[in-house]
């Protein structure tokens, strides 16, 4: 788990660049304020949901199977959301 939170550390400045571009692309003006405010609100309310969901997962029977599950759950979904980012993102640059 602490190689993982190491990885996820090192990657964390590369998507919060990576999701100001995007956002800095997508939005003007006094919706680029919004945007970004949501986007940074967003980011902290699943730090804390996954503060407070996690321990109570793990106390289910003092293993880490529940947790991680969870875990790669999300993890799954955000890869396939981001995907779907992408493929917007393309698709309206070719205009």
């Amino acid at each position: 788990m602490l190689v993982g939170r190491i990885i996820f550390s090192l990657g964390g400045e590369n998507i919060n660049v990576a999701q100001n571009t995007l956002v800095t692309k997508w939005f003007i003006g006094k919706e680029l304020s919004f945007a970004m405010g949501l986007n940074i609100s967003i980011s902290r309310m699943g730090s804390a949901a996954a503060g407070f969901f996690y321990p109570p997962l793990y106390n289910v029977n003092h293993n880490l199977f529940l947790p991680l599950f969870f875990g790669t759950i999300i993890c799954i979904v955000s890869w396939l959301l981001c995907n779907c980012m992408i493929y917007m993102d393309r698709k309206a640059g070719k205009k």
